[in-house]
């Protein structure tokens, strides 16, 4: 990898290998990656607590309009073109030419799934909860303290899947019955639910187990379509991510449990129908220092299959990161503000955006160890368990993604037993210095990953 660099991350010392791209970027313009920032985008004075049920989803903590300007704005940018309806032709039609050969746009009847991050959902609620429309309760019962601590995890913001609907729909004339919306292997929050299906009542909007409440439930494939590379594990995935023509995965910034950060490709573990903690987690860090045995750098890691899998990470389209509220210590507790530059202690009120995997988790991995640094002090609920993704071989999966000379020895990903090794799935490197956020692009390199930023004044 070549002489180390070392960056002082205000309290603990990074040891990286800035602007050294590896893999091969994909994109219109590849490798790009662009975060949008608007403080204006959410309430800062929001609370989002237990306490007292100030939940940051309600509306009065999310400006809709300022979210629609700055998805709209991101993606314009990241096709280069100035009109949405051609920001969206130019993805599908470049999807298109990368997944099958053909230069064609979006034709009737194709299949859109919109997949969001709701996982905490399936153990959150109570089945009293799931019976009246999967609502969190707007008031805790002296019976909800044990809850309090996991009441209000960092989950998909309604207002950037109501934006999707409204360009998908409105703008580019899709019919709404070739829309679906969920997190298969779990439940729709009611909340969401109600603010998408008031003004797009005939979209899908999937349920694993239930067709109550305006859901409908999917069903496992007939026969298993991912298969694990290290040979330990093979399952089927849901009907609406089969016959998905096209897949739109939004993801959260936050940390994880078991591995640490979470972001797209952990995000598509929803779409597996496995009770994935027991059988994948084994190929993720641990939380807890001794409990991370699976640390260092090319060993067997399950999110490169699902990076890889024609049915999931190579059937994404758009990949979209919702950092409107960052998230907690884990994937179980709700936002805190960020103490990074622009965030100042505000909430993140950033929204990240990529035709590129590997590039879009690349950087949301580098904000999160730049913010969950070991000294910014967050939400004392939150601190007990606080993650620093900062360990050896965290972002190991995103180097074996990039690149096979990164697998394990005598281990070949191919997920989809095609007979063909996986090629490059995207680029990774990181940024040079977390004030500047550059990457290779940025410093006049023609490889790696172009950071582009709304205001342009974030990357410097």
């Amino acid at each position: 990898m070549g002489l180390a660099f070392l960056i002082v991350l205000t309290g603990f010392l990074l040891t990286e290998d800035p602007d050294q791209p590896e893999g091969i970027p994909t994109g219109i313009n590849p490798g790009r990656v662009v975060w949008a920032w608007n403080p204006d985008a959410t309430n800062e004075n929001c609370l989002s607590t237990a306490d007292n049920c100030d939940w940051y989803w309600k509306p009065e903590n999310i400006n809709e309009e300022v979210v629609a300007r700055m998805f709209r704005g991101a993606l314009n940018k990241l096709t280069g073109d100035s009109l949405i309806t051609s920001s969206w032709i130019k993805l599908f039609i470049y999807f298109n030419s990368r997944k099958s050969g053909i230069n064609k746009g979006y034709l009737k009847g194709e299949k859109i799934f919109i997949k969001i991050n709701q996982g905490q959902s399936r153990w959150l609620l109570t089945q009293e909860e799931k019976d009246k429309g999967y609502y969190i309760p707007e008031v805790l019962k002296p019976s909800d303290q044990s809850r309090k601590l996991n009441l209000i995890p960092v989950e998909t913001n309604p207002y950037i899947v109501l934006e999707l609907l409204r360009e998908l729909v409105n703008e580019l004339g899709i019919d709404q019955a070739d829309i679906a919306v969920g997190d298969p292997f779990s439940h729709i929050y009611g909340h969401n639910y109600e603010i998408w299906s008031s003004e797009f009542p005939d979209v899908i909007y999937t349920d694993k187990s239930s067709s109550e409440h305006g859901r409908t439930v999917v069903k496992p494939s007939e026969t298993d379509l991912i298969h694990f590379s290290d040979k330990s594990y093979s399952d089927r995935i849901y009907d609406v991510v089969e016959q998905a023509d096209y897949i739109i995965n939004v993801a959260n910034l936050r940390t994880h449990g078991a591995a640490l950060i979470s972001f797209t490709a952990k995000g598509h573990l929803g779409s597996i129908t496995s009770e994935t903690e027991r059988l994948l987690h084994y190929s993720h860090l641990a939380k807890r220092k001794d409990g991370a045995a699976y640390e260092g750098y090319k060993k067997y890691r399950a999110l490169v299959d699902i990076m890889g899998s024609r049915y999931l990470g190579q059937n994404t389209m758009l990949n979209i990161v919702d950092a409107l509220f960052g998230g907690g210590s884990d994937e179980t507790k709700g936002p805190v503000k960020y103490f990074m530059p622009p965030f100042n202690n505000d909430w993140c009120n950033s929204l990240f955006l990529s035709q590129d995997q590997v590039a879009i988790e690349s950087v949301c991995y580098d904000f999160m160890r730049s913010e969950w640094n070991g000294v910014n002090k967050h939400s004392p609920i939150n601190n007990r368990w606080e993650i620093l993704p900062d360990r050896d071989g965290i972002d190991d999966y995103l180097h074996q993604a990039a690149d096979s000379k990164n697998w394990p020895e005598g281990l070949i990903y191919d997920p989809d037993r095609s007979g063909k090794p996986l090629s490059s799935l995207g680029v990774h490197e990181h940024w040079n210095d977390p004030e500047k956020k550059q990457y290779s692009r940025n410093t006049g390199k023609l490889s790696g990953i172009e950071l582009i930023s709304i205001p342009d004044s974030l990357v410097n």
